[in-house]
């Protein structure tokens, strides 16, 4: 009887979705008909980019700071030196990471004032010299790298720096990519 009640249900139910109007060969749309055609949107051409004119930096060709000082009146202060020495190498990196013109101008300001009050208190250190050479090179004031690359040159000829500063003249033929902007006057400086 189980069988018969199960077969029965299905017939009341057909015969009830018949009655109803639903066949069970298809149903009709959920929202009734087509759906419309949309126009396909025109493309928008694309506005002309214009190419801005690159600013034109030059480099500085003079230097007003004084690199001829009587060394022999300064007291040497060697690790004081190095020690603003490397506050420069922070600040040179430090501008190197950052993204904001105005705080990397002022990393490289920072620099550079960190290498040249290295050299004040000791007018001997070769790595300052060439640092503050290159820091001054990043901000276009090629006569005072110049200037830099030259009492870099002279340390050379005295003995007692002659092994510290060829090395560091060496370190400048070995970086193509230092003074790039005025390379031939950059080794005519330190003797090359």
């Amino acid at each position: 009887m189980a069988r018969g009640s199960f077969w029965a249900r299905v017939g009341v139910g057909l015969a009830f979705a018949a009655a109803a109007g639903v066949g069970l060969a298809g149903c009709q749309e959920l929202y009734g008909g087509k759906p419309e055609k949309l126009a396909t949107p025109q493309p928008k051409k694309k506005p002309k980019e214009t190419a801005e004119p690159e600013a034109q930096i030059k480099d500085i060709e003079d230097c007003s700071a004084d690199f001829h000082g009587d060394p022999k009146t300064a007291r040497q202060q060697t690790s004081l030196s190095a020690q603003l020495t490397s506050e420069g190498d922070t600040a040179i990196a430090n501008s190197d990471k950052t993204t904001d013109p105005t705080a990397q101008g002022g990393l490289l300001k920072e620099g550079v004032d960190k290498y040249r009050n290295a050299l004040l208190k000791d007018p001997y250190n070769t790595e300052a010299t060439l640092k503050l050479a290159l820091a001054y090179d990043r901000v276009y004031r090629k006569g005072c790298a110049i200037a830099m690359l030259k009492r870099l040159a002279s340390l050379a000829n005295n003995p007692k720096f002659a092994r510290p500063a060829n090395a560091a003249i060496d370190s400048i033929a070995d970086n193509s990519q230092w003074f790039k902007r005025y390379r031939k006057d950059a080794n005519a400086a330190v003797g090359r």
